[in-house]
């Protein structure tokens, strides 16, 4: 972080399943980091990279939930484990102590219904303050026709209410 700070870079936050104290813990370190750079906080390019998914469907859900996991373990695989392919291809991906259960998962993310997605990237916002937000919708293999309906709800109504919420107005260019 520090270096980030010294060299203008942005500050990825990412992949945390674990709640927002582990957020609140991170924007405290970004703090500190500034702090002992003599830096302003304020300064900071803070990149905040999510998972979320807006459905009413609970199938489409678990569908998303179980190809985030599936994500996470190969992820794992490759970076905790040093874990390579058994046949120069492929790699196994398998159950860890680590996993996440849906209902963990539901909890610590933007996922669910539309106010629910909206009312977690509030929370989530509040906390780090990130001067960029990414939203990952596409995990794993959901259909065009599915994806552009998400594509579509986050565009309609998501965005459109995080803004609003966050006093923008997209009438005004910035």
């Amino acid at each position: 972080m520090g270096r980030a700070y010294r060299e203008g870079h942005n500050l990825l936050i990412t992949a945390f399943h674990d709640g927002l104290d582990s957020l609140s813990v991170l924007r405290e370190r970004i703090e500190e980091a500034a702090i002992s750079k003599g830096k302003n906080v304020s300064d900071a390019k803070i990149s905040l990279l999510r998972c979320c998914y807006a459905s009413d469907e609970e199938a489409e859900i678990n569908s998303y939930l179980d190809n985030a996991r599936f994500q996470r373990r190969l992820s794992e695989v490759l970076l905790l484990r040093r874990q390579q392919s058994l046949d120069g291809y492929l790699l196994h991906e398998t159950p860890t102590r680590q996993d996440l259960s849906f209902e963990t998962m539901r909890e610590n993310l933007p996922i669910g219904s539309v106010n629910r997605v909206i009312d977690r990237l509030l929370e989530e916002i509040d906390i780090v303050k990130p001067t960029q937000i990414a939203i990952q919708t596409q995990m794993g293999d959901f259909d065009q026709k599915t994806m552009l309906r998400q594509i579509e709800l986050w565009g309609d109504k998501i965005i459109p209410e995080v803004n609003k919420s966050l006093g923008h107005r997209p009438d005004v260019a910035e």
